[in-house]
C-alpha cells in the first residue's frame, strides 16, 4: 500500500482490505421534496424535535429486530447477525476476488447505530423497553472474546470500544454491574493490543511521527482511529498504558493536521471519519489539550470541506471525487455536530441547520439535539474556493444555484483517485455531470471500470490516462461575476508521451454557463478522448450538435466546439452503476485547445471560436486561454 509516498510493506493485503472502507459513489439523485433545505431563518434550537422524530422512526425498526441486518452495499449482499451479537463472527460467504472480506467493519457500524438509536430514545423518552434492549446488547458486547478480528487493531475494534465508552458516560440509567463490565472490557481491549502499541507509544511528538519510517502505517485512517479508540478505552478503565496512550494520541492528532497543512488528505469521507473519532476523544480530554486542538487552523480547514464540496440544494451530497460514500459515510457531518459542542462554529451550525437530518448517524443527532448555540449560523460566501483536494466555483448552496468542482491534489493514492482536472457540475440537489467516486475491490467489470481510463472526465491523450497525482493550481478567482479556475495536469501523464502542456481552464458565468478549455501540446500529440458521465437518474436527448442532460427541474446542454456529439457515442460503459456517458474522440494537432460548453438553459448555447481556436465567444462573453505562464 502506498501512502505519503511510502510503501507500507508491513500491511498485508488482508489488512489493507480491512483498512480500506471501500467507497461507492452517491449514484442517486435526491428527492427534491424530502431533502429540500430548511428555511434559511430556522434556528438551531428548533431542531431538537426533528432529531427526536428521526430517532423515534429508527427505533420502531430496531426494537422489533431479532437479527442485526447489515447491508454490504459494496458487494450487493445483506447479512443477518443473530442478536445480541456476542462476538465478531464473519459469515463464510464468498466474495469474488477477495479471500477474506472485512465483514466486521460494517457490522460494528450497524451495531453502533442500533445501540445509539435505542439508547438515546431510552434517555430522551424514558422508554424502559429500549433501555433493556440497550443493556442486553451492551452486556453481550462486554463479553466479546476479542474486539478485533485481525492481527492488529482496526476499525471494528475502535467502534466496539466507542460504543461502550459512549454508553458509559452518556446514560446514567445503565446498571452499575454493566458499567463495571464495560470498564473491564475496555481494559481487556487495551491489554489485547499491548504488543501492537509497544513501539507506537514511543512516538510522542509530531516530529517523531512525521519522520517515522512507513509514516502511513501510523497516520492512515485505520491505525489513527484504532489508536484513538484504544486511548478512550484506557482513559475509561484507568489502564496502566493510559498516560502513554494520551501522549501518543495527542501527537497523532496533531500530525493529522500537519499532513493537511502539507496538502495531503484522504478525502472528505475518511478525513471526516478521523475527525469524528477525534471529536469523541477530545470531548473528555483535559482543557489544555482541547485548546490546542480546537485552535488549530487545519481543524477548521478539514471541517470546511463539507461546505466547499456540497452540491447546491443537498448539503450532504458531496462532490464524488476519490473514495466517497456520501450517504453511507456521513462521519464528516457527525464531526461538525460534535465539535460545535466544544467551540463556536457558525459555519457548522449553518450546515447542520440546512442538511437532511435523516442522513446523520444517531450519535450526531444526539450531539446536534443538545447543541448549545454560541453564535448565529453563518452562511459561507459563494465564489471561487480552494479546498483540500479540489477547486470549486459556485453561485451558492440553494437549489437554484450552480457549483463546479475540479479535482486537484498531489496526495498519493490510497483513497485518492488519479483524476486531477476531473469536473463535476451540480444543481438542484444532484451532480448532473457525475463521477463514479469510488474504487471497487471486488473483481469484475465494475472494478475494471473504476480503476480504468474511462472512469473520469479529464482528457486522455493518445489513449493514455494520468498515472500519478501531479497538479499545479494556477488560478482560482472571481472577476466581475466571472469565476475562473486553472489547473496544470501535465505532470500526471507518463513521460513517454513527451507532453509540453495539459492545462484545464474552467469558467462559470451568471449561474447558467460553464466553459471548459483544455490546452494540450506536445510534439507527438495526435488525439484526445473524453468521458462525461451523466447523473444515473438523468434522461438524455440529442439536438443538433448538443446533448441534453435532463434531471427535473434542471436542463444541462453539453456541447463540444471542436466536434459534434454523436448518438453512437452516448452509451453506458461496462461496469458503471447507471451513468450514461458522453464519449468523444478528437484528432488534434501538436498544439490545440478543446472547448466544452455546459449550459443551464432552454436551448444549446450559441458560440464562435476566435483567435485560432484559443478563444471562444459565447452569448457575447469572450473566454480565452492565453495569459498564463
Amino acid at each position: 500500500m502506498v501512502y505519503d509516498g511510502i510503501v507500507s510493506k508491513d500491511l498485508s493485503l488482508k489488512y489493507h482490505l480491512a483498512a480500506v472502507l471501500l467507497s461507492i459513489a452517491l449514484l442517486t439523485g435526491c428527492d427534491q421534496e424530502k431533502y429540500h433545505p430548511f428555511d434559511s431563518d430556522s434556528r438551531l434550537p428548533d431542531f431538537s424535535k426533528k432529531c427526536e422524530k428521526i430517532i423515534r422512526q429508527r427505533d420502531s425498526a430496531h426494537a422489533s429486530q431479532k437479527f442485526l441486518l447489515v447491508d454490504y452495499y459494496r458487494i450487493y449482499q445483506k447479512v443477518a447477525y443473530p442478536l445480541p451479537v456476542r462476538q465478531i463472527q464473519n459469515p463464510e460467504f464468498h466474495v469474488k476476488g477477495i479471500r477474506e472480506y472485512p465483514w466486521e467493519i460494517w457490522m460494528t457500524w450497524e451495531l453502533e447505530e442500533r445501540i445509539n438509536s435505542l439508547g438515546w430514545a431510552g434517555e430522551w423518552f424514558g422508554q424502559t423497553e429500549y433501555r433493556s434492549l440497550v443493556q442486553r446488547d451492551l452486556k453481550a458486547l462486554t463479553g466479546w472474546p476479542a474486539y478485533d478480528f485481525w492481527e492488529r487493531p482496526h476499525l471494528a475494534g475502535a467502534h466496539a470500544v466507542r460504543i461502550m465508552v459512549a454508553a458509559y458516560w452518556n446514560w446514567a440509567w445503565l446498571d452499575p454491574e454493566l458499567k463495571e463490565a464495560i470498564k473491564q472490557a475496555c481494559a481487556r481491549a487495551v491489554d489485547l493490543q499491548a504488543g501492537w502499541l509497544k513501539d507506537r507509544l514511543q512516538l510522542v511528538t509530531v516530529d517523531q511521527i512525521m519522520r517515522a519510517p512507513r509514516r502511513g502505517s501510523f497516520t492512515h485512517n485505520i491505525p489513527t482511529i484504532a489508536t484513538i479508540g484504544l486511548c478512550m478505552a484506557a482513559r475509561l478503565s484507568g489502564h496502566p498504558l493510559k498516560e502513554d496512550l494520551e501522549r501518543h494520541t495527542q501527537a497523532l492528532v496533531m500530525a493529522q493536521f500537519e499532513l493537511r497543512k502539507m496538502g495531503l488528505t484522504e478525502a472528505i469521507s475518511y478525513d471526516g471519519y478521523i475527525l469524528d473519532f477525534i471529536a469523541d476523544w477530545l470531548y473528555d480530554s483535559p482543557s489544555d489539550i482541547r485548546k490546542i486542538v480546537l485552535e488549530n487552523a487545519q481543524l477548521d480547514r478539514m471541517l470546511e470541506q463539507s461546505i466547499v464540496l456540497a452540491v447546491p440544494g443537498h448539503l450532504l451530497n458531496i462532490a464524488p471525487f476519490n473514495d466517497v460514500e456520501a450517504r453511507e459515510m456521513p462521519f464528516h457531518a457527525s464531526a461538525h455536530a460534535k465539535f460545535a459542542r466544544m467551540k463556536a462554529l457558525p459555519r457548522s451550525e449553518w450546515l447542520l441547520s440546512r442538511c437532511p437530518l435523516d442522513w446523520l448517524r444517531s450519535d450526531a443527532l444526539a450531539a446536534f439535539h443538545d447543541l448549545e448555540v454560541t453564535g448565529s449560523p453563518q452562511a459561507p460566501v459563494p465564489g471561487a474556493t480552494e479546498g483540500l483536494y479540489a477547486l470549486v466555483l459556485r453561485s451558492g448552496w440553494d437549489h437554484g444555484d450552480l457549483a463546479v468542482a475540479i479535482s486537484a491534489t498531489n496526495t498519493p493514492p490510497g483513497h485518492i483517485q488519479k483524476d486531477n482536472g476531473s469536473v463535476v457540475i451540480g444543481t438542484h440537489g444532484a451532480w448532473l455531470i457525475d463521477d463514479p467516486g469510488y474504487q471497487q475491490y471486488m473483481s469484475g467489470q465494475e472494478r475494471e471500470f473504476t480503476l480504468g481510463p474511462t472512469a473520469h472526465n479529464f482528457p486522455l491523450v493518445n489513449g493514455h490516462a494520468q498515472k500519478i497525482n501531479s497538479v499545479k493550481r494556477l488560478l482560482c478567482t472571481e472577476n466581475d461575476g466571472l469565476l475562473h479556475a486553472v489547473v496544470d495536469i501535465t505532470g500526471g501523464y507518463d513521460r513517454s508521451l513527451n507532453l509540453d502542456l495539459v492545462r484545464r481552464h474552467a469558467w462559470m458565468l451568471d449561474n447558467r454557463l460553464v466553459v471548459i478549455a483544455d490546452r494540450i501540446s506536445g510534439p507527438e500529440v495526435r488525439n484526445c478522448e473524453y468521458y462525461w458521465h451523466a447523473n444515473p437518474k438523468a434522461a438524455l436527448w440529442l439536438q443538433g450538435d448538443a446533448c441534453l442532460i435532463r434531471l427535473d427541474p434542471a436542463n444541462l446542454w453539453v456541447q463540444c466546439a471542436n466536434a459534434s456529439i454523436q448518438g453512437t457515442e452516448i452509451r453506458r460503459l461496462p461496469g458503471t452503476l447507471g451513468q450514461i456517458t458522453i464519449h468523444a474522440e478528437l484528432e488534434i494537432g501538436k498544439d490545440s485547445c478543446v472547448w466544452w460548453l455546459f449550459n443551464l438553459g432552454e436551448s444549446p448555447a450559441e458560440y464562435e471560436l476566435k483567435n485560432g481556436g484559443l478563444a471562444i465567444e459565447v452569448s457575447g462573453q469572450r473566454f480565452e486561454v492565453d495569459g498564463l505562464p
